[in-house]
């Protein structure tokens, strides 16, 4: 019985290599298309709350005043409306899905 020794780098290595570490650029891609895809759900009168997004890291803020009240209580129009990110999920979810694996040089199933 022969043995057989794997070398492996380690995880914090593989991670960075593929941008997966902690807040790395595979983060900020995914941020960046959770944006990109919810700007048409976003109530729109006058473009205010969706031109003053905020990408942070990990999370897309919107500073108005008023955008509580509109992420609960818009009545909405086509796609725009109430909860966007939510329901630009169910619509979009795997297309991000699959250009967060391709941005990281993987793949989905």
């Amino acid at each position: 019985m022969a043995n057989v020794k794997i070398s492996m780098d380690p995880v914090d290595k593989i991670l960075l290599k593929r941008s997966l570490n902690k807040n790395g650029q595979a983060q900020r891609f995914f941020t960046s298309e959770v944006r990109r895809n919810c700007d048409p759900y976003v109530p729109y009168l006058a473009g205010v709350l969706k031109g003053t997004a905020i990408e942070k890291i990990d999370r897309v803020e919107y500073p108005q005043v008023y955008s509580r009240r509109q992420y609960y209580e818009n009545r909405g129009s086509g796609l725009r409306g109430k909860q966007w990110d939510k329901r630009m999920m169910a619509d979009k979810g795997p297309q991000i899905v699959r250009a967060v694996a391709k941005y990281v040089g993987g793949k989905t199933q």
